[in-house]
C-alpha cells in the first residue's frame, strides 16, 4: 500500500466514523500523522508489516481499545503511547524492543499485554501500575530479573516467562493472589522463593528447562495446582508433601536427577508419582540390587559364584541351562549395621541363550565378566560380551574377571579394552579352584555395589513387605487375583498395586505382563523357572532338524510335566519375547522358533527381483550401521513383523510381502557385510508402486527392535538416486538430510561426493520423515485429480502413511495413564448443517473412529443414529466451553489434516458396513473440514524464524497438543465413567504404537 492509498483510506474511515479498522499485511514502514485523526477507533491491526516507529500523533486514539502490532520492526514506542486510557489489549509480539516507555503505566484500563519475541532486557517499574492487567505474555526476551512492581497486579491471572534469562524471582511474585497460569520454562533459575506456595489460585505452573536444584516445601501450599512441569532440571529429590496437591492431574519429571524417586516410578505417570509419595510416608531403605554374571560356556560363572560366597570348588559343576539366580550378602562398607544384597543373575554362556539374556541384561546393575585364561580372551569373546553390555546397559559398572589363572597368566590388551570401554571400573585374575585372587575381587564388588543406584533405595513400607513376600515364595506363579490379594493384605493401596507390580517385573522379581491382554492371565515369581522350559526349545534337536519348527507334539514331549494351560502361556511368552509366532493358517498350530532359523537362505531371489520388472515399480532402501551386531537383530525382527510373512527367512535375513496372499509391495531385510571396513550391517530395502507406507510399517518394528538396547548407537544411511545411472554407491547420512530441512531457511538439496550431481533432499527423505509431509499431501491430491492410475500409483498407501505419522505423533503422551485414551475422532455440529460462528454456543457431536491405518471408521453402527450421548457407539452429545475449544485447537488442527485424507473403505475385515460407513467418513471429513475455519486461535500460531526459537516453538506445539490429549482424556472420562468408548480397545502394535481399534481390527494384531 502507498502513502497515498493509506492516507485516502484513512479519510475515507474519518468520514465514516469507523471503529474498527484493518491495515495487517499492507507493507507499511510508516504511519502519517493523520492516523490520529480516527478518535472513534476502537480497533487497529497493523500485524505483518514493517515498521520501525508510531508517530506521537497515535496518542489521540482516545476511544482505541484493541491495538496489534504484532510482526514488524519497532524498536521502541512513543510516551504517547500511555494516552491511549482506554486500551484494553495491546499486541507488540515479534518485534525488536528493547524497552518500554514508563509512560506504558498510564494504560490504566490494559487487560492484555503480549510483548513475545522481543529484545527486553528490563521492564520498567511502571508496569505495576497496570492494575486491571490479566494476561501478560513477556516469552522469548532476554530478561534477567523482574521488578519487585511486578507484585502489583493483583488482576493478574496469567504470566508467560518462557525463554528469558531470569535466575532469580523477586519475592513479591506471590502477591499476584490471582495468576492461575505461571510459565518460567526456559530460563536460568536455581531456586524458587518461598513466597511461592502463597498463589493460591495457581493452577498451571511450567518450570520445565531451568536449573532447579530443589523445590521449597511451600509449593505444597499451591492447592489449585493441577499441571507441574519440572521436565530438564536438576532436581535430585522432591519435597514429600507434594502428594497433598489433590487436584494435580499433571506432572513432568522427565530429564532430572531424582534419587528419591525410582525411574520406575517416574515413567508411570503422576498417579504412581503420587501414590509413590503418599506410601512414603512410611519408608524404609532397602539395600538391594543385582549381580550379572556373563561370559562364554564353561569358563567357570558358576564356580566364581560359589567362590565369592565361601563355598567349596566342585571339580564337576554342572552347565547352566537359560539363567540361576542366587543371593550374594555382603557388608556394606561404610554402614557397620547393613547388609548388602545382591541378587546374582548367573547366566548360561552357550550362544543359544544369547537371544533370551538380553532381555533381563539391565541398567544400574553391576556386571561380571568372566573369560578363560589358558583358552585366551579371544575365545572369550571379550569384545562381543563388552559391546552386549554396552548397548544393554550403558551406564553399568564392569569388572572384567580372568579365571583359570593358576593355569595360564592372563594375556589381553587391557588399556586398549579400558579405553573402549570406559564402563570397566576394574580387572581382576582369580583362580577358583585355589581361590587365589578371591579375596581382592570380593572387596571391590562390596565398594562397587555400594555405588549402585538401587542400593539403600528408598521403598514404602508396605511395599517392602509385599516385595519381601513374593521374593520369598517358593512359588512358581500365582493367578493375578493371588497376587492383588497378598498386595491388599501387606497394605499396598489399590492404587499402588499396579505401580508395585510393573516395578516387581521392571527389576525382574516377577514376569508379569499386566497390560498385555494375552499374557496377563498369569504372574510368574521365578523369571529364571520360565528360561529353562524356554531353553529346552531352544536346545531340542527336533526344532533344529526341522529348521526352527516347533509342532505340538514337540511340545507335549518337552513340557509334558506343564498343565496344558501353562504350556499354552509360555508359548505366548516365547511370543512376547519375539523368540517364536505361530505360523498362520497352519491347520497343525506349528510355531517357529527364529533363533533355530538356518542360515542359509531359502530361493527368494525369483520372487524379489520379479517385482521390480513390474510396472510404477518403486524402491526405497535404508542402511543401518550399528556399533555392534547383536544376537536377536534380525530374527527378533523376523518374529516381530510375522503377520507380513511370506515364509522366505533365514537367520540373518526375511523377505516380507504387505499381503501374504497377493502383495503389492515386497520387503527384504538382510544382514550384510562391508568389504573395505570388514564390519556387518543391516539394509532394509521395499519394493512396489508406492512402497513409504509398507516400508514405514516395517522401519518402525525395527527400530522398536533397536530401542530396545539403550547404549546401541545407529547411523542410518540413505542411497544415491544415482540420477546419471552410472552406478553411483554413494551414500548419505539421514540425521544429516534431516538437519539441512529442519534449518531455517531449509537446504533442499545436497551434492553427491561420487556422481557430483546436485540430489533434492525433499526427494530422498520424502515419506520417511515428517519434513517431508507438505509434499506427501501434495502427491495425494495430485492423485486425487486422477483417480483411474491412483490406486495403481499408491493413492491408498501415501493416505495411511498420513494418517500412521498423525498417530505417532502423540506416542508418549498415549503411554502416560493420565492421557492414554481413543484420540481420533469428528467433530459434528448438531443440526450437521452448519457450524455456529460462536462455537461455544451450540452442542456438538463427538464420534470416536477406530485408528487402524488406512481403514479408519467411526465405531457407529451404519444405520444406528443416536440423539444423544451412546458411550457403547462411541457416540457424545456435548457442549464445551471456550477454554475446552482453545486447549484443545492445536490438536485438533492436526487432526483435521490427518482426516482430510481419511483412505476409502475397501476393507474385508468390515464386510457389508463399508459402504454405509464410507458414507459416513466422507460426511464427517467434510464438516470437520468446515470446523478448521473457525477453530480460536492461540499464542503458539507465531514462531519465530531463527532456529532457537523455532526449535522452542516446536516444543510449544507438543506441548499444547499434549494438552489437547489430557483435556479429552478428561472429557471421556466424565461423558463415559465406565470407558465403554465404542467398543475400541488399546493395542500396541508390533512397531511400538498405541492404537485404539475396533475389535475385528484389533484381531489384525491379537487373534484370539
Amino acid at each position: 500500500m502507498t502513502r497515498n492509498e493509506l492516507l485516502q483510506r484513512i479519510k475515507q474511515a474519518a468520514r465514516e466514523k469507523t471503529t474498527r479498522l484493518n491495515l495487517s499485511g499492507n507493507h507499511l514502514t510508516a504511519l502519517p500523522p493523520e492516523i490520529g485523526q480516527l478518535s472513534n477507533l476502537s480497533q487497529l491491526d497493523l500485524r505483518g508489516n514493517q515498521l520501525t516507529a508510531l508517530p506521537p500523533e497515535i496518542g489521540q486514539l482516545s476511544n482505541l481499545s484493541q491495538l496489534d502490532l504484532r510482526g514488524n520492526q519497532l524498536t521502541a514506542l512513543p510516551p504517547e503511547i500511555g494516552q491511549l486510557s482506554n486500551l484494553s489489549q495491546l499486541d507488540l509480539r515479534a518485534n525488536q524492543l528493547i524497552a518500554l516507555p514508563a509512560e506504558i503505566g498510564q494504560l490504566s484500563n490494559l487487560s492484555q499485554l503480549v510483548l513475545m519475541a522481543n529484545q527486553l532486557t528490563a521492564l520498567p517499574a511502571e508496569i505495576g501500575q497496570l492494575s486491571n492487567l490479566s494476561q501478560l505474555v513477556l516469552s522469548w526476551n532476554q530478561l534477567m530479573a523482574l521488578p519487585a512492581e511486578i507484585g502489583q497486579l493483583s488482576n493478574l491471572s496469567q504470566l508467560d516467562l518462557r525463554v528469558n534469562q531470569l535466575t532469580a524471582l523477586s519475592t513479591e511474585i506471590g502477591q499476584l493472589s490471582n495468576l492461575s497460569q505461571l510459565d518460567l520454562s526456559w530460563n536460568q533459575l536455581t531456586a524458587l522463593p518461598a513466597e511461592i506456595g502463597q498463589l493460591s489460585n495457581l493452577s498451571q505452573l511450567d518450570l520445565s528447562w531451568n536449573q532447579l536444584i530443589a523445590l521449597p516445601p511451600e509449593i505444597c501450599q499451591l492447592s489449585n495446582l493441577s499441571q507441574l512441569n519440572l521436565r530438564a532440571n536438576q532436581l535430585t529429590m522432591l519435597p514429600l508433601e507434594i502428594y497433598q496437591l489433590s487436584n494435580l492431574s499433571q506432572l513432568d519429571l522427565r530429564e532430572n536427577q531424582l534419587k528419591a524417586l525410582p525411574p520406575e516410578v517416574v515413567e508411570q505417570g503422576l498417579s504412581a508419582i503420587l501414590t509413590y509419595l503418599r506410601e512414603s510416608a512410611q519408608r524404609q531403605r532397602q539395600w538391594l540390587s543385582k549381580l550379572m554374571i556373563l561370559g562364554e560356556g564353561g569358563v567357570g560363572k558358576t564356580s566364581l559364584l560359589r567362590a565369592l560366597k565361601g563355598q567349596p570348588f566342585q571339580e564337576q559343576q554342572s552347565t547352566t541351562h537359560g539363567i540361576a539366580i542366587d543371593p550374594l550378602e555382603l557388608p556394606h562398607p561404610a554402614e557397620s549395621d547393613v547388609t548388602m544384597t545382591l541378587n546374582a543373575w548367573d547366566f548360561g554362556g552357550q550362544e543359544i541363550y544369547h537371544a533370551t539374556h538380553q532381555f533381563f541384561l539391565s541398567n544400574r546393575s553391576l556386571f561380571l565378566l568372566v573369560w578363560n585364561a589358558r583358552l585366551g580372551y579371544e575365545q572369550g569373546k571379550l569384545r562381543y560380551w563388552l559391546k552386549t553390555i554396552r548397548a544393554n546397559a550403558p551406564e553399568s559398572p564392569i569388572l572384567l574377571v580372568a579365571a583359570w589363572t593358576d593355569e595360564r597368566e592372563a594375556d589381553f590388551p587391557e588399556s586398549e579394552l579400558r579405553q573402549q570401554f570406559p564402563q570397566i571400573v576394574g580387572v581382576y585374575s582369580i583362580s577358583n579352584k585355589t581361590s587365589a585372587g578371591i579375596e581382592a575381587l570380593h572387596k571391590q564388588i562390596i565398594q562397587t555395589a555400594a555405588q549402585l543406584p538401587l542400593m539403600g533405595e528408598i521403598w514404602p513400607e508396605t511395599w517392602l513387605e509385599c516385595a519381601t513376600e513374593v521374593r520369598q515364595s517358593k512359588d512358581q506363579y500365582w493367578l493375578p487375583s493371588q497376587f492383588w490379594q497378598q498386595m491388599q493384605d501387606c497394605g499396598v493401596t489399590e492404587k499402588g498395586q499396579p505401580v508395585l507390580a510393573k516395578w516387581l517385573h521392571e527389576l525382574g522379581d516377577i514376569l508379569f505382563f499386566q497390560d498385555n491382554l494375552e499374557l496377563n492371565d498369569l504372574v510368574i515369581l521365578q523369571p529364571q523357572w520360565v528360561t529353562e522350559y524356554i531353553s529346552k526349545v531352544l536346545e531340542a534337536e527336533d526344532v533344529a532338524q526341522h529348521l526352527g519348527i516347533f509342532s505340538r507334539r514337540c511340545m507335549d514331549e518337552l513340557w509334558h510335566d506343564l498343565p496344558l494351560g501353562l504350556r499354552e502361556h509360555f508359548l505366548d511368552l516365547m511370543e512376547q519375547f519375539d523368540l517364536s509366532y505361530k505360523i498362520p493358517d497352519d491347520p497343525e498350530d506349528k510355531s517357529l522358533v527364529v533363533e533355530r532359523l538356518d542360515y542359509e537362505p531359502p530361493p527368494y531371489q525369483r520372487i524379489w527381483e520379479a517385482k521390480r520388472q513390474e510396472p510404477h515399480c518403486k524402491e526405497i532402501s535404508m542402511k543401518f550401521q550399528l556399533s555392534e551386531i547383536l544376537a536377536g537383530i534380525p530374527t527378533w525382527f523376523i518374529a516381530r513383523q510375522h503377520r507380513f510373512t511370506l515364509n522366505q527367512h533365514w537367520r540373518t535375513g526375511v523377505l516380507f510381502g504387505d499381503d501374504r496372499y497377493n502383495p503389492r509391495h515386497l520387503s527384504l531385510l538382510r544382514v550384510e557385510r562391508d568389504t573395505l571396513t570388514n564390519a556387518d550391517y543391516l539394509r532394509l530395502v521395499v519394493r512396489g508402486p508406492m512402497p513409504h507406507s509398507f516400508f514405514d510399517v516395517l522401519r518402525e518394528g525395527l527400530e522398536f527392535t533397536l530401542r530396545r538396547y539403550p547404549g546401541l548407537q545407529v547411523t542410518r544411511l540413505i542411497p544415491c538416486p544415482d540420477p546419471l545411472k552410472e552406478g553411483c554407491q554413494h551414500e548419505f547420512n539421514y540425521a544429516n538430510l534431516v538437519k539441512r530441512l529442519e534449518r531455517n531457511p531449509p537446504k533442499h538439496s545436497i551434492d553427491c561426493e561420487q556422481c557430483l550431481e546436485t540430489i533434492s533432499v525433499t526427494q530422498l527423505l520424502f515419506g520417511l520423515h515428517p519434513t517431508t509431509q507438505t509434499q506427501v499431501l501434495a502427491r495425494i491430491d495430485l492423485l486425487e485429480t486422477n483417480l483411474e492410475t491412483a490406486m495403481q500409483e499408491g493413492f491408498q498407501e501415501l493416505r495411511e502413511l498420513v494418517q500412521r505419522e498423525f498417530l505417532r505423533q502423540f506416542r508418549r503422551e498415549q503411554q502416560l495413564p493420565e492421557s492414554y485414551c481413543p484420540n481420533l475422532f469428528a467433530l459434528t455440529p448438531d443440526d450437521r448443517e452448519f457450524w455456529n460462528r460462536d462455537l461455544e454456543s451450540q452442542r456438538v457431536n463427538l464420534q470416536l473412529y477406530c485408528q487402524y491405518p488406512g481403514e479408519i471408521h467411526p465405531t457407529r453402527h451404519p444405520g444406528h443414529c443416536p440423539m444423544e450421548t451412546d458411550p457403547s457407539q462411541g457416540f457424545y452429545t456435548i457442549k464445551v466451553s471456550r477454554k475446552w475449544w482453545g486447549t484443545m485447537a492445536p490438536y485438533l488442527r492436526r487432526m483435521i489434516r490427518a482426516f482430510k485424507y481419511a483412505a476409502p473403505l475397501v476393507s474385508p475385515v468390515l464386510g457389508a458396513a463399508v459402504p454405509e460407513l464410507a458414507k459416513q467418513v466422507k460426511s464427517d471429513v467434510e464438516l470437520m473440514k468446515a470446523l478448521s475455519d473457525k477453530l480460536p486461535d492461540t499464542s503458539s500460531d507465531w514462531i519465530d524464524g531463527e532456529s532457537k526459537r523455532l526449535e522452542a516453538g516446536r516444543m510449544e506445539g507438543e506441548r499444547l497438543t499434549g494438552s489437547g490429549l489430557r483435556a479429552l482424556r478428561h472429557f471421556l472420562k466424565e461423558a463415559d465413567p465406565e470407558e465403554c468408548w465404542g467398543g475400541l480397545r488399546r493395542v500396541l502394535t508390533p512397531e511400538g504404537d498405541y492404537l485404539w481399534l475396533c475389535d475385528k481390527h484389533a484381531k489384525v494384531f491379537y487373534p484370539k
